[in-house]
């Protein structure tokens, strides 16, 4: 009854929020589906800040200004209290990418003026960010892909230390990159680095600024990186790369390449730098077939292919992957221990986006559901996860909806807390 009062109140339509999940393949009804913001400009990432409430990057457009808003939900019901409160605007320095922070700073790139700059947080949680500086890149004329994909981990034994990973993608659609790319800043001297290509630095962000150190390649034979993280418990890195489109893109054409999900355990983070298949090993979309041959000895595996929904020649399919998340802990067991990742796509031959669904992966890599189906809501940039809740940046409708578990699974803990107040209700009523 709350909930449908809210939404009357706020002028929400529950329905319309529910309807983005891809239903009957998903039980909606496990499931809170609210706007939990609307009316921002370009919303496509956003973090949860260390008091709860929510930060989102918006953009005002390419090359305007990239925005750090504040939303807050006192009172839990999926929808931000107010307005959104401005902490930072960068000028000209749009479109924003990600947000993101493991320790002090929260770090967010910013495609206008190719950076990753690095914000301090005010004493309180409503105060102004300040911006420490940046990681400044600059890309050879007509780099095809120099967006700023992050992810961010506090620095194993390094107390006051992020890593960043950050994506230098491939100069061109389907060929080695041949130009380098120069990145300074943070105390880093001007170093050319490698397209197609994984690097994470180090950052001290103990002092009144952040200094970086230890600048190492992590991957190459990458085409476009953008969404990555590291997981919780593992440590792995985890990533989803774009793969290469056929040479003439039309609303009819299909790429020559799947889509990849893949892994960089954490013992060779920094240890060695892993090949993966781009330009020439990969598998072909929708034939399944490999591509490479011999060649392709040594190149590390994908762990699942984003191919068309089966047994359909045109049905749904997602293309472009975005942001990742893993599984909420209290999602349902059907979509716990999985990852969830965002496509972007495009135009399909009927004049919707067929290619922007938000899929689950599951733990064993061998299935994909589709759970908000392709051309439901605009583009999918941001996906991020608390312990019970997804949040979707609609970066083509000013949304962004929050998918909440409504009867939350326990943790494992707290399965054992329950066993344990069972069996001792048990012997209080034997002994009755």
């Amino acid at each position: 009854m709350k909930f449908a009062v809210l939404c009357l109140l706020t002028f929400i339509g529950c329905a319309e929020a529910s309807s983005i999940l891809n239903t009957p393949a998903i039980d909606a009804s496990a499931f809170r589906v609210t706007q939990f913001a609307t009316g921002l400009p370009l919303p496509n990432s956003v973090i949860k800040a260390k008091d709860g409430s929510i930060l989102a990057l918006t953009s005002d457009g390419f090359f305007g200004n990239t925005r750090v808003v504040r939303l807050q939900d006192s009172n839990f019901d999926g929808v931000a209290d107010g307005p959104a409160q401005t902490l930072y605007t960068g000028a000209g320095t749009g479109v924003g990418t990600q947000i993101r922070q493991a320790d002090k700073l929260v770090y967010i790139g910013e495609f206008g003026s190719s950076s990753i700059t690095a914000l301090s947080p005010g004493a309180s949680a409503s105060d102004p960010l300040t911006s420490l500086g940046s990681l400044q890149f600059q890309y050879p004329a007509g780099h095809a892909h120099p967006t700023a994909g992050i992810a961010v981990r506090q620095t194993p034994g390094s107390p006051g230390s992020v890593d960043l990973v950050f994506n230098i993608g491939s100069q061109f659609n389907n060929q080695l990159s041949t130009d380098k790319v120069t990145v300074s800043g943070f105390g880093l001297a001007p170093t050319a680095l490698d397209g197609d290509s994984l690097y994470m630095v180090t950052i001290n962000e103990s002092g009144a600024s952040p200094i970086a150190s230890n600048l190492r390649q992590i991957a190459t034979g990458i085409r476009n990186v953008y969404g990555m993280a590291f997981h919780p418990v593992s440590g792995d890195l985890y990533f989803a790369d774009n793969a290469i489109d056929e040479d003439n893109p039309t609303n009819f054409t299909q790429p020559l390449q799947a889509d990849e999900l893949n892994r960089i355990p954490s013992a060779d983070l920094g240890v060695n730098i892993l090949r993966f298949g781009y330009p020439n090993c990969y598998d072909a979309y929708r034939t399944y077939l490999p591509v490479g041959g011999p060649a392709c000895t040594g190149v590390t595996d994908s762990l699942i292919n984003f191919q068309p929904v089966p047994n359909t020649l045109s049905g749904f399919r997602s293309e472009g992957p975005t942001e990742i998340a893993f599984s909420p802990s209290l999602f349902p067991n059907l979509y716990r221990n999985g990852i969830f990742v965002g496509f972007s796509g495009g135009t399909g031959p009927n004049g919707t986006n067929d290619q922007n669904p938000l899929v689950f992966v599951n733990s064993a890599f061998d299935s994909l559901t589709h759970f908000i189906e392709s051309g439901t809501i605009g583009n999918i940039l941001g996906v991020y996860a608390t312990d019970d809740s997804l949040f979707i940046s609609d970066w083509g409708g000013t949304n962004i909806y929050q998918i909440t578990a409504i009867n939350p699974v326990p943790e494992p803990s707290t399965f054992g807390l329950i066993a344990i107040a069972l069996a001792l209700g048990f012997r209080f009523s034997a002994r009755r």
